[in-house]
């Protein structure tokens, strides 16, 4: 098998265990340039202890791959993964290995989206293992920074996400902090790196808990981290303690600017303005909301533009979600098209169901809306069930829109139609007559 190891605690104690089973694993490490002196020398001990293979993995467009991930998710480390999965998805292919184990998140439940399973009261494991691969066609699919630097063409072939395995160690290992830290110190030479923040092994996540912070109101590990408490792996206090990080804001910069990132909340290349979203019954006007303000507020308060959401959107925290926000006023800003067709309505409805109530035009992107891998399994599977279709999960990736989507679904129907009798038909209609 191959392990993805990054020397921090959770990796190096996956690697040990799996070890101590009788495996035989190639120790493959992500060096995206920012990886600490004292990160690598955890991984130096641990594997010329355990006595395993290991490699260093590598990229030159590391710095065009943050920049994205920035511009994304606010933060460095979905560029990080999806960067890993993809070099050691070719490395394993390469190499006749089946089963590629990562231990480099504990918050699996939060990682691999199983909440969102959940969410749709989907709980049968086989059930959660297909759509978990579906997720991970679409995962690989995106066409993202990963994949104009990298070779993922491997990734276009269905049968490969049933060849290779990536192995998730803690949902099969329930093992809470204290007993992870209690047997790093006792029988692995890992040693807390001095050279980097307590939640990373890597110099350049400061910038992506900075970015984070400043662009979305939170840590970014706070997610994650929530489902190890509420899971039992870490106490409250453990996880706060983690999070306890002193970011160095002038590196922090010069990172930034050496990766080429402008972050949303420091550009002024477009003209600053103050937008209200607001929730309200019909018949609210804005010019009554303006005028109800400029009586309590000075001038240069009330705000310019008003954005009408049916509900607020909220993250997983239970705050609004200030990123949805943003994207609603743009939307909000380009005139939202609405269907124009029953078809358009129907999907639409289908893309609002899943996704949440939140204004979505028929010519908007799925990913800029929200939408990620599983809701993308989600709604291909309501359109599928409401039409009587089968059509597969890269349709949403070639068509991400409701227009397109009603389109192909039209086109589906009526080859079946084609496909179809004249007395097929006119019992699909209802009708007694051919």
């Amino acid at each position: 098998c191959l392990v993805l190891f990054s020397g921090g605690k959770d990796s190096t104690y996956m690697l040990y265990q799996l070890v101590t089973l009788g495996l035989k694993p190639l120790a493959v490490t992500l060096d995206n340039g920012y990886v600490s002196e004292g990160a690598k020398e955890n991984v130096d001990r641990a594997v010329r202890g355990l006595k395993v293979d290991h490699r260093y993995l590598a990229t030159p467009y590391m710095d065009d791959i943050f920049a994205d991930s920035l511009g994304r998710f606010s933060n460095v480390c979905q560029g990080c993964f999806k960067t890993i999965y993809t070099l050691s998805t070719n490395l394993a292919h390469e190499l006749g290995v089946s089963h590629i184990f990562t231990g480099l998140s504990r918050g699996q439940i939060f990682e691999t989206r199983l909440h969102d399973l959940f969410r749709h009261r989907i709980f049968d494991v086989e059930t959660i293992e297909k759509q978990i691969i579906e997720a991970r066609k679409v995962y690989h699919r995106v066409d993202d920074a990963v994949s104009k630097a990298l070779d993922v063409g491997l990734f276009q072939d269905n049968e490969l996400f049933t060849k290779i395995h990536f192995v998730d160690f803690y949902r099969y290992v329930d093992v809470p902090l204290s007993e992870v830290y209690r047997f790093l110190s006792e029988q692995a030479p890992w040693v807390r790196p001095s050279d980097t923040g307590r939640s990373t092994n890597c110099l350049i996540n400061d910038l992506g808990i900075h970015v984070h912070k400043k662009e979305r109101g939170f840590h970014n590990y706070a997610l994650p981290y929530s489902w190890d408490v509420r899971l039992g792996h870490k106490t409250r206090a453990e996880a706060l303690d983690e999070l306890n990080d002193e970011i160095d804001v002038r590196r922090v910069e010069e990172i930034q600017t050496k990766v080429g990132y402008s972050s949303q909340s420091d550009s002024v290349s477009k003209p600053q303005e103050l937008v209200a979203y607001y929730t309200a019954a019909d018949g609210v006007s804005t010019e009554s909301i303006v005028e109800y303000l400029e009586q309590r507020l000075p001038r240069e308060l009330v705000p310019n533009r008003f954005v009408w959401v049916e509900a607020f959107p909220l993250a997983a925290n239970g705050k609004i979600d200030d990123g949805q926000l943003v994207a609603l006023g743009a939307n909000d800003a380009n005139e939202i098209e609405a269907p124009a067709t029953d078809l358009e309505e129907r999907v639409l409805e289908i893309w609002q169901t899943v996704l949440g109530s939140i204004r979505i035009g028929v010519d908007q992107d799925f990913f800029s809306v929200g939408g990620h891998s599983l809701p993308a399994i989600q709604v291909l599977a309501r359109v599928n069930e409401n039409f009587g279709l089968d059509m597969p999960i890269t349709f949403l990736l070639e068509g991400p829109t409701v227009r397109s989507m009603a389109a192909e679904v039209e086109r589906q129907i009526m080859l079946q139609i084609e496909a179809m009798s004249d007395e097929e038909v006119a019992r699909q209609l209802g009708s007694n007559s051919p």
